[in-house]
């Protein structure tokens, strides 16, 4: 069952967030609306919750009803603001509490590997407003959970080359991500996600990428060639269907930026280069003091894969055959 039809009908009251069941996501039944812009499309099986609220393994997050400002506070400036939605964190309590603009706020216990999300209450004019906030709470709670089970989020998509190897494109807004991820699947290859990435070390020690899929955000002018800098959603399991692939040894990483009137071109960049590109698109990624020297240990090894600056020009916008052209040495030698 896709997350479309978990938000849609009678969902169940466990969803899994990771492959392994390490990490769920657990929500009353009438909060489920909010999660539609941040629940990944995942498999949801209901057979692998308990599907009635009840206590499974691993980390958890929860999205409950309640009084949001019954959620204390911690002192100081918040160290983490997405969008709307700041955060501190007290790494010797091992405790993170989340504030939203609209009033929403939530609390997670590092330790114990338990964040519950408390969204304010909300009317149809103020939805919108409100699954924003629960958007934000949720990657900021996954992204500190994640931390602390030797794993780090990071915002980036991510494609299969021919070969097997997954490489990450972190990037900023409307940096041509969505765009080359769609060209090359387009062409034969598999997508992991076009939004957030999960990097982990697999029983072989190899450091390997598991997707969280959302709605692609594409340029409505893709189709014909010519972008019209207005974006619509593009489900991509309804759009590739089998093309998806969850989890991919890491390869390496590209980030892209769009300079149309110049060719697109592939130029190497040092593995600081990189590992500066991957904080600034994941600001999260060092919050918490106590586990922050081992992730940026876990980054710096993931920065010794390939890395490159990826200039897209226009060359490629709709051509598939040129971006393959630039892209053939990471998977034809």
């Amino acid at each position: 069952m896709s997350a479309t039809d978990a938000a849609a009908g009678a969902p169940p009251a466990v969803l899994p967030l990771l492959a392994d069941g390490s990490l769920r996501l657990e929500s009353e039944p009438s909060l489920l609306p909010l999660l539609r812009r941040w629940l990944p499309l995942l498999p949801y099986d209901r057979g692998q919750g308990t599907g009635d609220g009840g206590q499974g393994d691993g980390a958890v997050i929860r999205l409950a009803s309640g009084d949001p400002s019954r959620v204390s506070t911690l002192p100081g400036a918040p160290v983490l603001r997405l969008g709307g939605t700041d955060a501190w964190v007290d790494a010797s309590a091992a405790r993170a509490v989340f504030r939203c603009a609209s009033g929403s706020a939530g609390e997670a216990d590092l330790a114990q590997g338990v964040a519950t999300l408390v969204p304010v209450a909300f009317g149809e004019e103020t939805r919108e407003a409100v699954a924003w906030d629960v958007y934000g709470m949720c990657t900021l709670a996954s992204a500190l959970l994640l931390g602390r089970m030797h794993r780090a989020l990071v915002h980036s998509a991510a494609v299969v080359a021919p070969g097997g190897g997954a490489w990450l494109l972190p990037g900023d807004s409307h940096a041509g991500k969505s765009t080359t991820s769609v060209n090359l699947i387009e062409s034969g290859w598999r997508f992991v996600s076009d939004d957030n990435v999960v990097l982990f070390r697999d029983g072989d020690g190899r450091i390997c990428a598991e997707g969280w899929p959302r709605r692609f955000h594409l340029d409505e002018g893709w189709e014909d060639g010519s972008p019209l800098h207005r974006r619509g959603e593009v489900d991509p399991h309804q759009r590739w269907p089998g093309r998806w692939q969850r989890t991919a040894p890491l390869a390496g990483f590209l980030f892209p930026r769009v300079d149309a009137h110049l060719p697109t071109r592939l130029s190497p960049i040092t593995g600081s280069e990189a590992l500066g590109g991957l904080m600034r698109q994941s600001p999260w990624l060092l919050a918490d003091r106590a586990v922050a020297a081992e992730v940026l240990g876990f980054l710096r090894a993931a920065c010794e894969r390939p890395a490159y600056a990826l200039r897209l020009g226009l060359d490629t916008y709709r051509d598939t055959a040129r971006l393959l052209e630039v892209l053939r040495s990471l998977y034809d030698s």
